[in-house]
């Protein structure tokens, strides 16, 4: 029995041998297969990926110099632009510096103005309109005078030449 047993277990390993052969062969043959078939893409790959890749190449190679070209103009251009901001920045402030000067030399301008039309509103008060109220007053005052001397008067008829003269007079 110990035979049939050995003899069983030997058959079947065989037989899993067999079919274990059957499965790597069977795996082979489609690795195999799917080799071929990448090779066969891998070189239409390659077929239609030199052209571009070139292409691509060539690109690049006339791209170069004209990136360095680029980048050197963008480097000089954001330095003038800085110099001239710089420059623009000091000019602002030297206008604004002028500008508050000319507001300062303004504003002492309207002050002396302003002061000198006082002065000349007092000298006019002083001098002209003082005496003038003065000149008033006293003709005023003459005024009446002769209104009151001319009531008094005893009233009797004039020619009509005398009476123009007498009004002309006062």
């Amino acid at each position: 029995m110990d035979n049939h047993i050995i003899t069983v277990f030997v058959v079947v390993a065989a037989v899993a041998i067999v079919v274990q052969m059957g499965v790597l062969l069977a795996l082979y043959a489609a690795l195999r297969r799917t080799s071929e078939r990448m090779e066969g893409i891998a070189g239409r790959l390659e077929q239609q990926a030199t052209p571009v890749l070139a292409t691509a190449a060539a690109i690049l190679d006339d791209a170069k110099p004209k990136v360095a070209e680029i980048t050197t103009n963008l480097a000089e251009t954001s330095a003038s632009l800085r110099t001239h901001a710089g420059q623009i920045g000091n000019a602002a402030s030297e206008i604004a510096e002028r500008a508050r000067m000319q507001a300062a030399r303004l504003d002492e301008f309207v002050i002396s103005a302003a002061h000198k039309v006082e002065a000349t509103t007092e000298l006019l008060q002083d001098k002209v309109l003082s005496p003038m109220r003065r000149v008033r007053s006293i003709v005023t005052a003459l005024n009446a005078g002769l209104s009151f001397f001319k009531s008094n008067r005893p009233r009797h008829r004039k020619s009509s030449g005398e009476v123009e003269d007498e009004e002309m007079f006062i």
